[in-house]
């Protein structure tokens, strides 16, 4: 066997990494949609679902829904 060539080099740098499963992924989600959309997802008349999903290619998609129930949360409809 030949020898092997081995290049090495060294740069400053810190990398991060995280596994998210796929209720942190869901959480994560709800939490950017609702912080955009001006929602207290933590309101009790507030529901909130994301599903996740496959695409060819390997891409993921995330689908959120979040429901503000305004007769619970006191509005009149039309305010």
């Amino acid at each position: 066997m030949s020898e092997i060539k081995i290049d090495t080099s060294r740069t400053n740098t810190t990398t991060h990494r995280a596994v998210l499963r796929s209720a942190e992924i869901k959480r994560l989600v709800w939490e950017e949609v609702c912080r955009q959309a001006g929602v207290d997802p933590l309101d009790a008349s507030v529901g909130v679902r994301v599903e996740l999903s496959s695409r060819s290619g390997g891409d993921i998609e995330a689908l959120a829904t979040i429901t503000v129930h305004h007769e619970t949360s006191g509005e009149v409809a039309g305010e």
